[in-house]
Parts: structure tokens; sequence; C-alpha cells
């Protein structure tokens, strides 16, 4: 795919101007990439389903439409990694009882970005790797699951910004695990 984004809207904070925040028309920008969904049902495997998603982007600023040097062409855009990858495979059983069992191991990937298009304001926001694990069993009219969310415990940065001029960082959920009971009514 292919995008060209005339008038990408940015956030500023300019006392200069005003000592609020303000929506301005900062940038033109391009945008190409690509993107792929895979599910496979393995034939030889019964029960086993394979599922990928791969994101390949380019991103550059083309040009810059404000006075100031806080935008730069060539830059690349904002929460914009060059690739993102997720795998997860799935196998699934009837257990001798007749429960439909599950164990399903999943990995997610994230190459590092930018969190602003502004450069007083742009940090890079770390790439990152994890994985997490579910498990459980079904009926026709109940499920129970077990699972395990960021397994490696890894403190993953989703996004940074500055506001207030203040750097502020949100990360993933640390290894979580619980419990998803669900019924059909």
């Amino acid at each position: 795919f292919m995008a060209q984004i005339d008038g990408l809207q940015t956030t500023i904070f300019d006392p200069s101007i005003a000592n609020l925040f303000f929506s301005d028309n900062a940038a033109d920008a391009e945008v190409t990439g690509l993107e792929a969904d895979l599910i496979w049902v393995s034939e030889s495997i019964e029960g086993l389903t394979v599922s990928a998603g791969l994101s390949i982007l380019d991103t550059e600023i083309t040009k810059t439409l404000t006075t100031s040097k806080d935008v730069v062409a060539g830059d690349s855009l904002a929460f914009a990694p060059e690739r993102q990858a997720n795998i997860q495979a799935r196998y699934e059983w009837t257990t001798d009882s007749g429960l439909t069992a599950h164990i399903m191991p999943h990995l997610a990937h994230s190459a590092s970005s930018y969190s602003d298009i502004i450069r007083i304001n742009r940090d890079r926001i770390a790439g990152w790797t994890m994985m997490g694990l579910t498990a459980g069993v079904t009926t026709d009219t109940w499920g129970a699951e077990l699972y395990i969310d960021n397994l490696t415990d890894e403190r993953a940065e989703l996004a940074r910004n500055y506001i207030n001029d203040r750097e502020r960082v949100s990360y993933a959920r640390p290894r979580t695990m619980g419990v998803r009971m669900t019924y059909n009514f």
C-alpha cells in the first residue's frame, strides 16, 4: 500500500502564540508498506492451526508546513515502527471426557519507533518482543482458560510523550497470570 498525507496535524505547545496546546498542519508525509496475514491449518497434525501477521512500513515527512524548525523533512512518522510481527500456534484436541482442550503459545514483536514528529518532543521508543501462553478446555456451554501474558516479564515501551515538558512513558503490563471463564446462555 501507499498513502500520501497532506496537512498532517499535530499538537503543538508554543507559548509565543498561546499558553495552550493547539493543533496545526505540520507536514506532508508519505507512507509505503506491506501487511500480510497467514492462517495455516495442518493436514498432518489434526487440531493444529498456525496464524501470523507481518507489517513493514517506510514513513517519511516529505514537506514541512510550519515556519519553525521543529518538524524536519526526512524524519519518520511517530508511532510507526518499520517492522511488526506476531505468530501463534493453537493445538486443539478432544479429551477422554469429551472436553475440547487447547494450548496456544504466542509471540509478538515490534521494532523501535519515535514518539512525535516535533523534534523537541521526539524520543525513541524501544523495540520489544513479548510472549504469552494460554491453555484451557471448553464445552458447548462453558469454557475455562489459564493464561500468562508477557511471559518473560518484558518491560516493553508502548508509548512515550512529553506533556508540560515532562517525559512520560507507558509500559506494557508486567507478567500477568489468570483464569478466564465463559458461559454461553
